[in-house]
């Protein structure tokens, strides 16, 4: 529920409570101390004042009354002040504030009134129906009671459970099976329910259960509800998210050891089973150090291949290499000293885990216990000499036993042992002489095997992967963030390269230990592609990040080598559409914004348009672009950036995500004449190798051109556009804005069926030629059509993501106006043979064309007579026609005569070939010449400076003057 929607007697809450409850009455119902009389100070409920130091303040002006804690330096008025009587906003939350008061005061809250328009709300799952129920379940003092009496006694404590009740995380199951017999499994019973929230929608999405007495459920002690894939648990993913250190534990009850262990700036994640380490989303770690401490389980005794492995360690390992992989630290708590009683006679068991620690040793051994962390080089690999009841994680050969053992490694420093002293005393440990070696801790050396462009774009059986390795190490200056290094086979010994990430004071001793590491390169290996969007790896299509590439320059292969796309919910979707549907007429907007998501559709259908966004001076064009950069995390580059071929091909590079070009028609015609071949072809896909180093270039990524005069004449099958006026302005969308869940979509797009993508976009092709004013055989039109369908569907998956109707706004009806007008605005930019007609045109108006040529007429019709291989050779031999001539895709008479053929400009004979006439041209007979019609060249938006005839017979004295030449003087 938002702030904003809870009402007492029309007015807000907060306001309403404020105003009408007295800060002195709230201190008395809630057993405040106050000292010195009624003008006295009061005494703070959350520690021990040796003077009163909470002041309250009477109203003032009719504002209502304040607190204030001048030890804290916290106050407010009175739904504040409950809160920080609770211990601060993460123990409650200002919905259950509000509420509290007013049961206190007797006020009632109005109930929410439903916006008729507003779809209806989503019917309650059986997950959230059970967390219902658990939650009211422990509002109970009674049901309270058995859930502290059970977790204190694991050692828990008191303010923990507090702080995961009023975060609503932590209920109780009262259900019963009428099915099942009680002492059945199946039957329930009381259980400590774990209530599983989303990290981002905070809804419940499954529950853990831990049965008060397994007895009655048939001696089962744990069940689940919901979603076991890829949720993990935590008592506040708020603590989470303000975190700088995260232990990620198997179960909820060891979660909430490591929380009782009060360690600042620290939180825990149960990910609910050790299987579970591969399915779940990790990205939320980023930017913190993890520390895996899970189960310290017995061998597998049977097991096939993993026979002789402890399953906690296996999934400590695995968690290792899946963060590695998106530059997050992890680390490994040292469980060799996690033994009982060695005393006791017979030893007792090594300890199991956090929580059975816990219950052993006791809060101040436990909080030790966390932070002694493994120091060894490769996490989770001891050298030999340290007991170990696990198989190793990797088997070393002699030569590099003992030299394995000699290394040790804080978080982001290596040290190496010189010396080893003998031990004072008998039974203490010998003393360890260390030396640096470097600055940094090598976190991973990972073979990774990257699939082919080709492979990327279509699916299909990569024939040409390549091999590199990646270098991930963790330094004192970026923190938790791993820096990673993509180098071949050739640098990974050049301590140059290693230099580059941190200082190396022993090269000797280094180069040993990257030795060691080339052991252990497999135990990170992994098929990757360099590409940011939605692409195919192993034959299915995936979410790639900027994270989860490896390019060897990233800052020059692609634009968005460092994004991570941004999250959210699909009702944020709902309201971003909605704001740009409502910022401008007909869609004007929000046809961006479809094109820009759907951007990523390249995967499925092969293609994508650019897009042409031309606005009158003062609509908005730059804060709508703004708006748009902001909603899909869209990077746009100046004319300045893109002022050479070279910066041209780094903005387009690997990515499917759009990016943005301003005002490129204000560059030299140079760089426009490029970058229109760049956008030719990264309409598809282009494979590309530059540079003395031949750098790899994929160009794909669609490009949003933005200005008043966009120069794409020679684009027009390959782009779409829309056009912004002054009297399509609506409301201005607001800072504030959502940004667009871009992860989920593209998560939602990857989920779907390449033949049910390619369907829906036939589908729409064919609704929208029925529709089209162009003719069938129009081949330029057919692919615009083509182009316009592609939005279409990307329209019709989001409607689908964000559970929009398809009509809403209307989208369809404005998106097939706008075809038509580009089709038909457009019918002779799009026609090679119409560049060359208009060019020849302009050169025979200025005098220019120096070949026979004749206005005439012809069966009553006007006609220009040439011939086009004239025509070509003006063309290809006029220095000044040099860059024209380049960008022309018919560079051939036959060519260009079968398009003005199939155009139906030329007068054909009663063969239906090309009519071909013979004229007098400059007193000499020229055969061969073709007729272009005026009146259908006219119909193109070609026009003809036709040369007037002269009336010489007031000059007797001069002789007739020849026709032909253009102009007749």
């Amino acid at each position: 529920m938002a702030t904003s929607t809870l009402k007492i007697s029309g007015q807000d809450a907060s306001t309403y409570l404020n105003s009408n409850i007295e800060c002195e009455d709230l201190a008395g119902k809630l057993h405040w101390v106050q000292i010195g009389g009624k003008k006295g100070n009061w005494r703070s409920p959350l520690r021990e004042d040796a003077n009163p130091s909470v002041t309250i303040y009477p109203p003032k002006g009719g504002k209502g009354s304040t607190f204030y804690d001048h030890t804290a330096g916290k106050g407010g008025g009175p739904i504040d002040m409950l809160i920080y009587h609770h211990g601060g906003p993460g123990s409650l939350s200002f919905v259950d504030a509000v509420k509290e008061l007013c049961g206190m005061f007797g006020f009632t809250l109005d109930k929410p009134q439903r916006d008729p328009a507003a779809p209806p709300p989503p019917k309650e799952t059986l997950v959230e129906f059970i967390s219902r129920n658990c939650l009211e379940a422990v509002k109970d003092a009674d049901g309270r009671a058995e859930v502290l009496n059970y977790l204190e006694g694991r050692g828990i404590t008191r303010d923990v459970l507090q702080h995961a009740l009023n975060k609503r995380t932590l209920g109780l199951n009262t259900y019963c099976s009428k099915k099942h017999k009680l002492g059945e499994v199946g039957y329930g019973g009381l259980a400590v329910a774990f209530i599983v929230r989303h990290h981002i929608s905070t809804m419940p999405v499954a529950l853990e259960l831990r049965y008060l007495e397994p007895t009655t459920n048939g001696g089962q002690k744990s069940g689940s509800q919901g979603e076991k894939r890829g949720h993990p648990w935590c008592m506040d993913w708020r603590r989470v998210q303000e975190a700088r250190t995260v232990y990620v534990v198997e179960s909820c009850i060891n979660a909430l050891s490591i929380e009782s262990c009060d360690m600042p700036f620290t939180a825990a994640v149960a990910v609910r089973g050790a299987g579970n380490v591969e399915n779940i989303d990790w990205s939320f770690l980023r930017g913190k150090q993890v520390v895996a401490c899970f189960d310290n389980d017995k061998p597998k005794k049977e097991g096939g291949k993993d026979a002789g492995y402890s399953t906690g360690l296996m999934a400590a390992w695995r968690l290792h290499e899946l963060l590695t992989a998106r530059d997050i630290s992890c680390l490994l708590v040292d469980q060799a000293g996690w033994m009982g009683r060695p005393t006791a006679t017979p030893p007792e068991e090594p300890i199991n885990d956090i929580n059975d620690f816990l219950q052993a040793r006791g809060l101040a051994d436990t909080k030790a216990a966390l932070k002694l962390l493994e120091p060894w080089m490769v996490p989770g690999l001891p050298p030999v000499s340290t007991p170990q009841m696990s198989k190793p994680r990797l088997w070393l050969p002699s030569n590099d036993v003992y030299a394995y053992s000699r290394y040790r490694t804080l978080v982001d420093f290596t040290r190496i042992i010189k010396a080893e002293k003998p031990a004072e005393h008998p039974g203490d440990e010998p003393k360890l002489e260390f030396g640096d070696v470097a600055g940094f801790r090598i976190s991973a050396i990972s073979r990774v095997r990257i699939a082919s462009p080709t492979s990327t774009m279509t699916g299909d059986e990569d024939h040409s992967p390549n091999t590199v390795f990646a270098l991930s190490v963790q330094t004192a200056r970026h923190g938790a963030t791993l820096q990673r290094r993509v180098v071949d086979d050739e640098k990974l010994h050049n301590l140059d390269v290693w230099k580059k990430l941190g200082p190396v004071y022993a090269p000797t001793q280094f180069s040993r230990m990257v030795n060691i590491w080339e052991r252990a390169a497999s135990i990170g290996a992994r098929e990757a592609i360099n590409y940011v969007g939605v692409a195919w790896r192993d034959g299915r299509t995936v979410v790639n990040e900027g994270p989860d590439c490896f390019f060897a320059d990233p800052r020059q292969q692609c634009p968005y080598s460092g994004l991570t796309f941004p999250n959210g919910q699909p009702q944020d979707a709902r309201e971003v559409v909605e704001l740009f549907q409502n910022t401008f007429k007909a869609n004007a907007a929000s046809i961006i914004l479809v094109w820009a998501l759907g951007a990523h559709l390249k995967a499925f259908l092969g293609y994508w348009p650019h897009f042409v966004m031309q606005a009158e001076k003062g609509t908005g064009k730059t804060t709508l672009t703004k708006r748009v950069e902001r909603a899909v995390a869209m990077t746009m580059f100046s004319r300045q950036t893109l002022g050479s071929e070279f910066r041209q091909l780094t903005s387009i590079s690997y990515t499917s995500h759009p990016v943005g070009w301003e005002e490129i028609s204000a560059g030299k015609q140079d760089t426009i004449n490029k970058a229109v071949a760049n956008l030719q072809e990264s309409y598809m896909y282009s494979h590309t190798r530059r540079g003395a180093e031949l750098m790899d270039f994929l160009l794909c990524a669609p490009v949003l051109l933005a200005g008043e005069d966009v120069p794409v004449k020679s684009l027009q099958g390959k782009v779409v556009r829309t056009e912004l006026t002054k009297a399509g302005r609506g409301k201005l969308i607001p800072e504030n804005m959502p940004v667009f869940p871009v992860k989920q979509w593209l998560q939602f797009v990857a989920s779907r069926r390449k033949a049910d993508v390619m369907q829906l976009q036939a589908d729409l092709t064919e609704q929208l030629t029925s529709n089209c004013l162009a003719k069938r055989e129009d081949a330029g039109a057919e692919r615009m059509v083509a182009n316009y369908a592609a939005l279409g569907t990307a329209w019709h998956l989001l409607c689908e993501y964000a559970d929009m109707p398809v009509d809403q706004g209307k989208f369809m009806g404005d998106l097939t106006a706008v075809m038509n007008k580009h089709i038909s605005e457009s019918e002779s930019d799009r026609q090679p043979w119409a560049w060359i007609v208009e060019k020849i045109l302009s050169e025979i108006a200025s005098r220019k064309f120096e070949k026979p040529f004749k206005f005439d007429k012809e069966n009553g019709e006007d006609v220009l007579c040439l011939r086009p291989a004239y025509v070509m050779d003006h063309i290809s031999q006029a220095p000044y026609m040099r860059e024209f001539w380049d960008g022309l895709p018919v560079k051939t008479a036959q060519v260009f005569k079968k398009q003005l053929t199939a155009a139906g400009v030329l007068l054909m004979d009663e063969e239906g070939k090309a009519l071909e006439v013979e004229r007098t041209v400059r007193g000499a007979r020229v055969a061969h010449m073709v007729c272009l019609s005026i009146e259908k060249l006219e119909q193109f938006g070609l026009f003809a400076v036709i040369p007037a005839e002269r009336d010489y017979s007031r000059v007797p004295d001069l002789p007739p003057a020849p026709t032909g030449f253009g102009m007749e003087d």
